[in-house]
């Protein structure tokens, strides 16, 4: 083997070492099982009720104020 391919082959080992250290290093970072992927807490159970109701009741109620608004402003003419 050339000196050129015995150092390609030493990268590419070396390369392969770093990317899977990597990958495991994020792997263990988080911690398994459900519920501890999501953005929020699920553990607190009012805390979640009230955080479910806040977000779903807002995104529920911002196209009924955006007609509202478009419509007072349609007859402010």
């Amino acid at each position: 083997m050339s000196f050129a391919g015995r150092t390609l082959n030493i990268f590419g080992r070396s390369a392969t070492r770093v990317r899977s250290n990597a990958v495991q290093r994020l792997r263990a970072e988080f911690a398994e099982g459900p519920g501890n992927n999501m953005p929020f807490q699920t553990k607190n159970k009012p805390r979640l009720l009230a955080t479910m109701i806040l977000y779903l009741g807002t995104m529920f109620t911002l196209p009924f104020i955006a007609v509202r608004f478009q419509m007072a402003k349609q007859s402010g003419k």
